[in-house]
């Protein structure tokens, strides 16, 4: 296992005036199959600006409901530790000292901690207390702590779960590693980079980014790459269940990309989404599979997954793990033997506004036998619901099926001036073409004279969060 660093920030949205140029490559992933991990794939069609436009012609005047963001919003960060308290500490401090509005972040920590153990809101308020030292702990008021005895761990669902319990009344909810570090005006640029997505029900997810020297500078800044992870691949673990095969990279994304898979690294969205599709704990000691059943819940109870347009640099019990597998077997249809978990069976099945069927045909899963997953590295389109009563009751005044502008075609595309701008003393440092994972990819260069063109630059928008983890899998494209 190896120990890797990481950030996560908002990439600059860049303006292009041009009489004779090159016409910049259109987002696009680089990818590679789990079949045959040496062999990079180069997809130039995504098209993120008509994702969320469905495909079938029947259905392509629908869209997801628009982003609600009110004037004044707060966050709740969601974190689960386990006998790391310093940095756990360090975290929930460069939360609040790098954050646009700090008054208004909440965080909520699991501590899984032995007696002899550094508790993470002790570390926390050593460092508030240099940092503001009229104050005895900054800040406080604002962190709840769910203390458990690490002996008594079963795994990170049942943390996850214990978690979600935690959450208040807050506007946004983002689950990190509790061993994380912020960076300059976080907040802002996430929200910023949700409502990009033009979609209430976005799930910005994603691993997060190998890391390399200069891509955070001491101070918080960022200076971001030009390849961003983006979850697409999946094949299965040793115990069946669907595991996710570390990211594939966009390149050079402008724009929040339409996945089908979801990341536990990183999880920003409404807390309506945690509040109504709550985690099972019911799967103790599960790993591969957690984050498959988080994702098509999600995707059943009306949530569509986006891969930020973010740099991330990442730092970074048999018989009840038997019982917890054979629950996630039972739950996707496949056979099992031995015993099953089947306790509050109904609190955590799948939603009714789409179908699970449809989520494996929209993700490119398959449990059939003999066959292998499809994957889902192209362009996606979204799914309008199957039942849609439940997401219009949550949200009034919206309607699927109903003429007007909140469902006209220009409503359903990626909002591309509707972030607003966020001034950063350091800016997105150009990279030559063959920088990093497009070194190992041809790419013919395209040359157009369209005429004079010109188009309004986009504010930019910074935000970072850098993560440390032992999970070598976490990042697989380099």
């Amino acid at each position: 296992m190896m120990n890797m660093r990481g950030v996560a920030w908002t990439m600059a949205l860049v303006a292009a005036v041009a009489t004779a140029e090159t016409t910049p490559r259109p987002q696009s992933i680089a990818f590679s199959w789990p079949e045959n991990d040496n062999k990079k794939n180069y997809d130039e069609t995504m098209d993120p600006l008509t994702q969320n436009i469905p495909l079938d012609a029947a259905s392509s005047s629908l869209r997801p409901p628009p982003p609600r963001v009110p004037d004044v919003f707060d966050i709740f960060v969601g974190l689960s530790t386990f006998r790391d308290g310093y940095r756990c500490g360090y975290t929930l401090f460069t939360g609040f000292t790098r954050a646009t509005h700090p008054d208004r972040v909440y965080f909520g920590v699991v501590d899984q901690v032995n007696p002899e153990d550094v508790r993470c809101l002790d570390a926390y308020c050593a460092f508030a207390k240099e940092q503001w030292p009229e104050d005895e702990c900054k800040y406080k008021s604002h962190i709840k702590i769910d203390e458990r005895l690490a002996d008594d761990s079963r795994g990170p669902t049942y943390a996850r779960h214990h978690q979600q319990k935690l959450v208040g009344d807050q506007e946004f909810c983002l689950q990190l590693d509790a061993h994380s570090i912020f960076t300059k005006k976080w907040d802002e640029g996430l929200v910023g980079e949700w409502k990009a997505t033009n979609n209430e029900m976005a799930v910005l997810s994603t691993y997060l980014h190998h890391c390399h020297d200069g891509y955070i500078l001491p101070d918080g800044t960022n200076n971001p790459p030009d390849q961003l992870p983006h979850l697409c691949t999946t094949i299965r673990g040793g115990n069946g269940c669907v595991r996710t095969v570390g990211a594939s990279m966009i390149q050079r994304p402008k724009y929040p990309q339409l996945s089908a898979l979801w990341g536990a690294g990183l999880s920003f969205s409404k807390c309506h989404a945690e509040t109504r599709v709550r985690v099972d704990p019911h799967t103790l000691w599960m790993f591969d599979g957690e984050e498959f059943l988080r994702a098509s819940h999600l995707w059943t109870y009306g949530y569509d997954m986006y891969s930020p347009s973010t740099a991330v640099d990442v730092e970074l019990k048999k018989r009840q793990e038997e019982m917890g597998v054979n629950r996630f077997k039972l739950m996707v249809g496949q056979p099992f033997k031995g015993l099953v978990d089947t306790e509050e069976w109904d609190m955590y099945k799948f939603g009714s506004v789409r179908s699970f069927s449809e989520y494996l045909r929209f993700s490119g899963i398959t449990f059939a036998d003999g066959k292998t997953d499809e994957h889902s590295c192209k362009q996606l389109h979204w799914v309008p619901y199957e039942k849609p009563a439940e997401i219009e009751s949550m949200l009034p005044g919206w309607h699927l099926h109903r003429s007007g502008h909140e469902n006209s075609p220009e409503n359903g595309q990626i909002a591309e001036a509707t972030t607003t701008a966020v001034t950063a003393p350091n800016v997105r440092q150009e990279k030559p073409v063959n920088f990093g994972i497009e070194a190992t990819i041809e790419h013919p260069e395209r040359v157009t004279y369209s005429g004079s063109l010109a188009f309004m630059g986009f504010g930019i928008v910074l935000f970072g969060v850098v993560v440390y983890t032992n999970d070598g899998m976490w990042s697989r494209t380099k």
